[in-house]
């Protein structure tokens, strides 16, 4: 009987040992101490179409990011797009932010068109140069009565 209690002993060391280490293994992998240091930028919409929480944010259609938050400004009644970027881009200030989607029924994305100016947005900034999304019946709207 003490020779039993005993392998059961060793063995539920060797369990408890081996989480701690697979634990510590997982909290060095996600770093949930120390998150990411995302480069988040606010752009303001008066239509953003589909646009949802986790779509994409491309630049030349290389995801660079993704839509992290999406509200209602109160005072403007425009819809704010948070979007954060994997890791600090040097974004031009004069750069268009576009609501695309791809295709007809595509996922809606943000679309960043580069700007040539050198000054930079820095983090938690606004940007100025946004286009709004185009529905597929404002574009059949336009063909029909025009």
């Amino acid at each position: 009987m003490n020779k039993k209690l005993s392998f059961e002993f060793i063995l539920g060391l060797i369990i408890i040992l081996l989480s701690i280490v697979a634990f510590i293994f997982v909290y060095v992998k996600i770093d949930i101490n120390n998150p990411k240091r995302n480069f988040d930028l606010y752009s303001d919409f008066f239509n953003i179409g589909g646009l949802q929480i986790g779509s994409d944010v491309k630049i030349n259609g290389v995801i660079v990011g993704e839509v992290s938050d999406i509200f209602l400004n109160k005072e403007s009644y425009m819809a704010t797009v948070k979007s954060s970027y994997f890791n600090e881009l040097s974004i031009p200030s004069n750069s268009t932010f576009t609501v695309a989607n791809n295709g007809f029924i595509g996922s809606p994305y943000i679309e960043i068109s580069i700007g040539s100016n050198n000054e930079y947005l820095e983090n938690e900034s606004f940007t100025t140069e946004n286009i709004d999304a185009v529905s597929l019946e404002e574009v059949i709207n336009s063909f029909i009565f025009k």
